[in-house]
């Protein structure tokens, strides 16, 4: 099926009826989204596969913060100074 959709100024796209319909495709459904210089593809993914995806990243980021010795008292701190200006 081919399909001509318009991004709006919010730059949201809209899957047409007849493709949500035939791919069974719900309200809340997660999305990894993959680009190169001219395409972008839109893969489902389950709730499981969104929490590991996040849980994963979340590693990632703590192993970096470890690494460069950055604590969670400095993380507060800085929170902390952002929002007091």
């Amino acid at each position: 099926m081919l399909e001509v959709i318009t991004m709006s100024s919010k730059g949201q796209l809209v899957i047409p009826r007849e493709i949500r319909e035939e791919m069974r495709l719900e309200k809340q459904d997660k999305f990894v989204v993959v680009h190169d210089k001219d395409n972008i593809l839109l893969k489902r993914i389950s709730r499981e596969e969104a929490a590991k995806a996040m849980l994963k990243l979340m590693d990632s980021i703590s192993d970096k913060f470890r690494k460069a010795g950055i604590k969670r008292q400095d993380i507060a701190k800085e929170i902390r100074k952002v929002r007091a200006s």
